[in-house]
């Protein structure tokens, strides 16, 4: 269990996460599993006496995640509640216990609960396909590789959903309860709670599964639908590990190229040609792959692609403002020392460091940003290839 002790906030983080393979098999009946958890457990068997238990223990939340780390699945369940020491009810500490146990260990799976959460998956999958952004996102991922982790739609699918049966939810849930469970606190909590929560912990090291996104033949493929804007995604692989000595240079690259205030495609793309509605780049990390998304006018994407990969060939040659690599390391030093006053960030950055086996304090994390150079940047974008490019276009009868 890793404790981060600190009387700085007024309310209790815990944090109870829990890394299983990530499978398009199973990943559908883990998204239903997960409606099914939040909505109602032995004692709660409603969402009325669920919100009304969460009430009387002075507003205590919970809360719950699914989150893909490589060829693993996270899926964690949190609680947010008030302090023990400032609570004078006697039966706080009891209360804060019973609800944490009827979380993360008994669930109610019904059959009614199970169509309920199978209409609410259905419901946000059907919301997503009709999101062009969130579409082009999802082709461009399932064409970078279809062997590869990145393929698999973390929301899951509603083929899959389909198909899917109380039992299959039930094994998914049996294989949940199997797995190492790991608690984060953060905040200040009596010896009691201490001891409860530690005695909930496996005690175990993490394990972390990842592949890179090989580099591979590029696929591309427009996909038309009745919209107003098309949607570009694009997935380059990096061959950059996160615990790469080049993981650092790649976050600055990808600052500099379209995530910090100031960036190249910003500024080139849309203020310089007006070529674009939006432009961004991220990093997902645990796959060694990066991410560009733009909404622009259909007739602009072959100008727009062409721009981009102009910004990739700038820093490739270094050919940028200085200003552009200060601003950006500015960004994240900034964001690390404002992360230290986020409960969820400090967290964050704990289960990082233990998942990668590893102790970073924020000083080292500046220190290691800060030594970047343009060289590193040209280094780690001499190594990118893109690997997918989805464009979701207007109709060609709405131009």
């Amino acid at each position: 269990m890793n404790y981060i002790q600190t009387q700085k906030f007024s309310d209790v983080y815990v944090s109870c996460k829990t890394m299983m393979p990530f499978q398009r098999n199973t990943i559908t009946a883990l998204n239903v599993l997960v409606y099914m958890m939040k909505a109602k457990t032995e004692k709660m068997d409603s969402k009325q006496k669920l919100a009304s238990t969460l009430n009387l223990a002075y507003g205590t939340k919970i809360s719950y995640g699914l989150t893909s780390y490589g060829d693993l699945i996270q899926v964690d369940v949190r609680f947010q509640f008030v302090r023990p020491d400032w609570i004078e009810d006697k039966n706080y500490l009891d209360k804060i216990k019973d609800i944490m146990d009827q979380a993360l260990f008994h669930s109610v799976l019904d059959e009614e609960n199970f169509k309920e959460s199978v209409y609410l998956l259905k419901n946000r999958l059907l919301a997503q396909m009709d999101d062009p952004a969130n579409l082009s996102c999802m082709y461009a991922f399932e064409m970078a590789h279809d062997k590869h982790s990145i393929s698999i739609p973390v929301q899951g699918s509603l083929k899959d959903l389909e198909t899917l049966t109380l039992k299959d939810v039930k094994q998914v849930y049996t294989l949940y309860m199997d797995m190492a469970k790991h608690f984060y606190i953060c905040g200040y909590v009596d010896q009691e709670l201490y001891d409860f929560i530690d005695s909930l912990d496996s005690h175990c090291p993490f394990i972390s599964e990842r592949t890179l996104l090989p580099k591979v033949e590029t696929s591309y493929k427009t996909f038309e639908k009745d919209i107003s804007q098309t949607c570009i995604s694009q997935v380059y692989s990096t061959g950059v590990d996160i615990s790469s000595a080049d993981y650092e240079a790649e976050l600055i690259l990808c600052s500099i190229l379209g995530q910090s205030q100031k960036n190249l495609m910003f500024d080139e793309i849309r203020e310089k040609n007006s070529l674009c509605y939006s432009i961004s780049s991220s990093i997902i990390r645990f796959d060694g792959a990066l991410l560009v998304h733009t909404g622009v006018n259909r007739k602009d994407v072959t100008k727009v692609l062409n721009l981009i990969e102009t910004q990739i060939d700038r820093l490739l040659n270094m050919d940028y403002d200085d200003a552009y690599l200060e601003i950006a390391k500015m960004g994240f030093k900034d964001r690390l020392v404002g992360g230290l006053d986020q409960p969820l960030s400090l967290i964050a950055q704990a289960f990082l460091d233990d998942l990668l086996h590893r102790q970073l304090t924020t000083e080292q994390r500046i220190e290691r940003i800060m030594k970047v150079t343009k060289e590193d940047i040209s280094r780690v974008a001499l190594q990118m290839n893109l690997a997918s490019v989805a464009i979701v276009a207007e109709n060609e009868n709405e131009l």
